[in-house]
């Protein structure tokens, strides 16, 4: 730890520290506000919607509904700022539209943040404002979103499946409200459909990510900072803290946020961590060179307000194998006559006689003891 107490070291770490805070907590302070914002960009030009060879699926699906009359008409793509509590933009991955020969019925390709599966929307609109939209395979939604907007969600199913399945509910539901569909331009179902989107999402539990903040951000920070104020650690251990909280969010909110990485591969990369830095820490904390480490930084520090004598017991109680920090201690210029006087006095105890004050006394019985580990 003796790099910790560099200075300069401890100005980085409170700048990395004071980065992270802004990242994480200005999403979250922006969407609290009531700053999200929300747009879509459309592009009515059919090039937009035709298969670029790199998305085999979409390539299949394309030729499936081309080849029932369908055509492409364009493109539309979701721009977000502090969509939620985790965001500070947000972008979706695009969604190409074909269109029925007649305008009354459009089909959507989505995939949520590039990655599988590829879903398939099938929606129409109506003279009276709204929009029918049918999602295969859909997420399923416990929302009513009220007026002329009706969400179904489907399992996987085949084109000319979903479509019966879209016009079935289509005509029931227009039946039901009296309402004319439309035959529509590219613009005016993009136009339907982020109308519908606006509806939708203040009612989606969006904050509820906040609380992914909280409990793996802000709660250990403030248990860093009372600990640290009460003289328990030392200067860099408050900024450290921040920086290992910040890392600690930023890699679960990699794991659960969508991408391109399939779920599976981020939940066994998780695994592994979970189990791995866990046990690393505890074998890091119990190792007998880092405690005797500690216990000379916050005596060094003033941070320990026990007698020299006690801090010696302390030092013993680690056992001989602390004899490594002890040793890089003593050889040390920088360390002060009454830390060398302490060190001197536990190597004293540890080793059961004197060698001397020179530290090069002490390497023969130290290796030794090192390497039977």
């Amino acid at each position: 730890m003796a790099i910790l107490q560099s200075p300069v070291v401890q100005i980085l770490l409170w700048l990395l520290a004071a980065a992270a805070t802004f990242w994480i907590l200005g999403p979250l302070l922006m969407y609290a506000l009531g700053k999200s914002t929300y747009a879509m960009h459309v592009s009515d030009s059919p090039a937009d919607a035709e298969p670029d060879g790199r998305d085999k699926k979409y390539q299949d699906r394309y030729r499936q509904f081309v080849a029932l009359g369908f055509r492409p008409v364009g493109k539309t793509v979701e721009h977000a700022r502090f969509f939620t509590p985790l965001h500070w933009r947000w972008r979706s991955d695009g969604t190409r539209w074909l269109a029925s020969a007649d305008g009354k019925t459009f089909v959507g390709f989505h995939r949520i943040a590039g990655g599988n599966p590829l879903r398939t929307y099938v929606q129409s609109t109506f003279e009276q404002g709204g929009l029918i939209q049918t999602a295969s395979p859909g997420v399923p939604m416990k929302i009513d979103p009220g007026g002329n907007y009706k969400y179904d969600a489907v399992g996987a199913a085949e084109p000319e499946e979903l479509l019966g399945m879209h016009t079935r509910r289509l005509e029931a539901f227009a039946r039901e409200r009296k309402l004319t569909v439309k035959a529509a331009t590219m613009r005016e179902i993009a136009a339907a459909a982020e109308a519908y989107t606006r509806v939708v999402l203040p009612k989606l539990q969006r904050g509820s990510s906040g609380m992914l903040v909280v409990s793996l951000f802000l709660i250990p920070v403030v248990m860093a900072f009372r600990f640290n104020t009460r003289g328990s650690g030392t200067a860099w251990m408050l900024p450290l803290a921040i920086c290992a909280a910040a890392a600690l969010f930023a890699f679960i909110r990699w794991v659960i946020l969508p991408s391109r990485i399939p779920m599976l591969v981020r939940m066994v990369v998780m695994s592994a961590a979970l189990f791995l830095i866990p046990t690393f820490a505890m074998e890091r904390a119990m190792n007998p060179d880092a405690m005797a480490d500690r216990i000379l930084d916050r005596y060094e520090t003033g941070r320990s307000n026990q007698p020299s004598a006690r801090v010696v017991d302390r030092l013993a109680q680690q056992g001989p194998r602390s004899c490594g920090a002890l040793l890089r201690r003593l050889d040390n210029p920088a360390t002060k006559p009454d830390t060398r006087a302490i060190i001197h006095d536990a190597l004293v105890r540890l080793k059961g006689s004197d060698l001397g004050d020179a530290p090069g006394a002490w390497d023969g019985w130290c290796g030794g003891i090192r390497w039977r580990r």
